[in-house]
């Protein structure tokens, strides 16, 4: 090119990536093919040239005849004839590549968007915990500034210090597995508040293995807590009320046992003494009709008072009362077996000293359920009864040799389901675990643990 830019020599590339005829561009101004923004940046280069022994380097944006633009690096070198300045210039075309740059920009500034401002929290930690990158999302969350944090704190700093032990075992197994998962933690944030979140982790590696970097993403679990801590509540409450319930039954059954005692009970003995006064005083001649008919009378009160006693034992165990868990199991392991046929073996003793009484009653009345599921639904021949004192908690075990089933189908009946469900609700009214274990054709096995 001479000194105002027009092209004296072209060769056929220039042409082609220029989009003219060489003829057409021979004579012709290269401002005229540039787009107007960088007419001044071939300029400065031509100016920077004529200052240099060197090529200067340039870049320029190439309007061809069919409305297409070209990214042109430039090389310049300007020399002089007869006093005049000329100029040589290499172009390169670099559309593809700076097409390619520009995308991967584009791509770059995505991928930070998503890092900084992700729903989760994501971190990185050097070797010794100290964090080195972290995004926006977690900076909000903390309260603190970027430059308060990176490479000025280490992760246990932003931890209440009961968390701190939990995550150090964390890190250390971070490094050696590789891989931590759905670890539970506490943040404190700069204002002193507590961010529950959920902290999964990987390493980064070098060629050596060794550790260089952690890679962790951080879930803020704050409504997942209170829901888990009102679920909390509301089971303490549900037992409260199944605890009061089961003291207010066993109440009613009191009752009941000594109205049936103190009212049907004296009424009948009253009723027995009244007809063996009259079967004495009935005269010889009588007849033998009357006679029978008044001693199946005495009879059928006998019986009567027999199943009312009977039903004040299951309302009232004053068996229980008086002598213990174990002598009352055995008196009621007597009187289902002659009931049923069943079987019943009590095996062991209470503990000493014995357990609280509501807790006892709590045990007999599972043991009535557990028997009640044997004879209404076992099939078995024979059930035995454990009592197992341990020193930090009582075990009662109730077996059954039976048909078992499956606890988790639903296929037993609503009875049995409800029958499992009380069970349970009873023992942790007192504190109580409640397990039950069972499968077709091995039986079944009801175990309760109560603290001592």
């Amino acid at each position: 090119m001479d000194q105002a830019t027009r092209i004296e020599e072209v060769n056929p590339a220039a042409a082609q990536l220029l989009g003219r005829p060489q003829a057409e561009l021979l004579g012709a101004s290269l401002q005229t093919h540039l787009s107007d923004h960088y007419v001044g940046a071939l300029l400065d280069t031509l100016a920077q040239s004529r200052t240099t022994p060197n090529a200067c380097e340039g870049r320029l944006e190439v309007s061809t005849r069919d409305g297409l633009t070209r990214h042109v690096r430039i090389h310049v070198q300007a020399f002089s004839v007869r006093g005049r300045s000329r100029y040589r210039m290499a172009l390169l075309d670099v559309t593809v590549i700076r097409r390619a740059n520009l995308a991967l920009r584009r791509a770059a500034d995505e991928m930070r968007d998503l890092y900084q401002n992700a729903p989760c929290g994501y971190h990185s930690l050097d070797p010794e915990g100290v964090v080195v990158q972290i995004n926006d999302t977690e900076l909000r969350w903390l309260g603190y500034a970027r430059d308060e944090v990176v490479r000025k704190l280490k992760l246990t700093d932003l931890m209440p210090a009961h968390c701190r032990r939990e995550f150090e075992s964390a890190f250390a197994l971070l490094k050696e597995r590789g891989e931590v998962r759905d670890l539970q933690l506490e943040f404190r944030r700069k204002d002193g508040s507590v961010l529950p979140v959920l902290l999964s982790a990987t390493v980064l590696v070098d060629s050596r293995r060794q550790f260089l970097q952690s890679r962790a993403s951080v879930f803020d679990i704050t409504r997942r807590r209170m829901a888990e801590e009102e679920a909390s509540r509301y089971a303490q409450r549900l037992k409260g009320m199944a605890r009061r319930a089961a003291e207010v039954q066993e109440a009613e059954r009191r009752a009941l046992g000594m109205e049936l005692h103190d009212r049907v009970g004296q009424n009948l003995t009253a009723l027995n003494i009244n007809l063996n006064i009259l079967k004495g005083a009935l005269p010889a001649a009588i007849a033998p009709n009357v006679r029978t008919r008044l001693d199946d009378s005495l009879e059928l009160v006998d019986r009567t008072v027999e199943t009312m006693r009977e039903v004040m034992t299951e309302l009232r165990p004053a068996v229980l009362d008086d002598y213990g868990l174990a002598a009352m199991l055995r008196w009621y392991a007597d009187e289902f077996s002659r009931r049923t046929g069943v079987a019943v073996t009590v095996v062991g003793d209470d503990p000493e000293p014995r357990l609280a009484p509501a807790v006892e009653r709590t045990l007999f009345r599972i043991v009535q359920e557990s028997l009640n599921n044997v004879a209404k639904h076992a099939g078995a021949g024979e059930a035995t009864l454990h009592l197992e004192p341990g020193t930090q908690c009582f075990r009662l075990i109730v077996v059954d040799d039976g048909r078992g089933f499956d606890p988790m189908t639903s296929e037993q009946g609503l009875d049995r389901g409800w029958g499992l469900m009380i069970m349970r609700e009873r023992a942790e009214a007192v504190g109580g675990r409640f397990r039950l274990e069972s499968a077709a054709g091995v039986g079944t096995r009801v175990v309760v643990e109560v603290g001592i």
